[in-house]
């Protein structure tokens, strides 16, 4: 789930929102180490030593869009003073990595994250300062892949081998080189037989920028992030989806993935663990109003998430949410043995980390286990 990682050669995506922040404001306030946006390794060499307030400010980094509504819910309900956070904005980080690195520096205290890049940070940095995984946010894949409407796919009813098979000697956009989307789409190529090398990954940013690369064919098909940027990117650009990981026709290794979790630094959760607690209990008051509150809350999802030009999609989501999402989520957003030694095993597989480096023992305290 991130924001672009440039890498000479490829598309170079549009500047980011004006409320992440800078690069060059990262240097100034936490060093050139908390800024380096290369490979998920550089973490281990990110810890500060910025402590956590137990005094009731929390800072909290999140994204637009469906992954981190319960952030944004939290902080549009005002929930998290009912649990003695100060919490006066969010942080809009330009990637997931930079997210893990503010994280590991102490400057943030909590974020939800691609799973894959928590592993690979917990595993490489420093411990003390390592991420650890405190709640689940999600138990299906988010991930899917939209064609571009100027290339004749597959039937909807075609094999998932079919499908992957028709990206062959294509141009595929991922978010960035290395990211969630990227990895999500090794995978996929591996399980159907396939090679990275049969298709050109190109690293096109956000929603907002995979849009225009689609029109005007820059790409062929993308990987997409999350469930309502799917069907956005579909619309905007008059383009299919080609395959939605999440779907039962998917292979188990696919669909079966824990993909968003929520995060802390481990020193911060050994001396302020009723902080941590809080800031979970804030995230399940934002599924219980999502809940109670569809309506509202597809509203504003729409005017966070889609730009205000997707209300049928949020509201459709909310319905998925309903539906599919939070029934899995039981007990409340905690993290089950299984599907976490799977993502280990991914994360593994990838060379993310080193086999046996991250147990689920050293990255799930016990209050988050199910």
């Amino acid at each position: 789930m991130n924001a672009p990682l440039l890498r000479p050669g490829l598309i170079r995506p549009g500047a980011g929102s004006g409320s992440s922040v800078s690069r060059r404001s990262l240097i100034k306030y936490f060093g050139a180490g908390a800024a380096a946006l290369g490979a998920t390794p550089l973490l281990a060499g990110c810890g500060g030593d910025a402590e956590a307030s137990a005094s009731g400010d929390f800072g909290v980094a999140a994204f637009p869009g469906d992954a981190y509504f319960l952030d944004t819910a939290n902080l549009a309900e005002k929930q998290y003073a009912k649990h003695g956070l100060n919490v006066p904005e969010h942080l809009t980080p330009q990637s997931g990595v930079q997210g893990l690195q503010l994280l590991v520096a102490g400057a943030i205290d909590g974020f939800a994250v691609d799973t894959l890049l928590l592993l690979a940070s917990h595993g490489n940095a420093a411990k003390g300062k390592r991420p650890m995984l405190v709640g689940v946010r999600n138990m299906e894949t988010t991930y899917a892949i939209v064609g571009n409407k100027n290339v004749k796919w597959p039937d909807k009813n075609a094999s998932f081998e079919e499908k992957m098979h028709a990206l062959k000697g294509k141009k595929v956009g991922v978010t960035a080189i290395g990211a969630g989307s990227d990895l999500q789409l090794k995978l996929a190529l591996e399980t159907a037989g396939m090679v990275y090398d049969d298709i050109t990954p190109l690293a096109v940013g956000s929603t907002t920028q995979m849009i225009p690369n689609m029109r005007n064919e820059r790409v062929d098909a993308v990987v997409t992030v999350q469930w309502t940027s799917t069907r956005l990117l579909a619309q905007a650009t008059g383009g299919s989806i080609l395959l939605d990981f999440a779907e039962k026709s998917a292979p188990d290794i696919m669909r079966n993935q824990a993909v968003v979790c929520a995060s802390v630094r481990e020193d911060m959760l050994d001396k302020d663990p009723e902080s941590v607690k809080a800031w979970l209990a804030t995230q399940n008051d934002a599924r219980k109003w999502m809940l109670e509150n569809p309506k509202d809350a597809a509203a504003l999802l729409n005017k966070t998430g889609l730009a205000g030009k997707g209300l049928p999609i949020a509201e459709e989501y909310m319905k998925h949410y309903a539906k599919v999402v939070d029934p899995a989520l039981e007990p409340m957003l905690k993290a089950p043995k299984d599907i976490i030694e799977r993502m280990i095993g991914l994360a593994e597989r990838f060379g993310n980390i080193e086999k046996g480096k991250v147990t689920y023992e050293t990255l799930v305290p016990d209050f988050a286990r199910a």
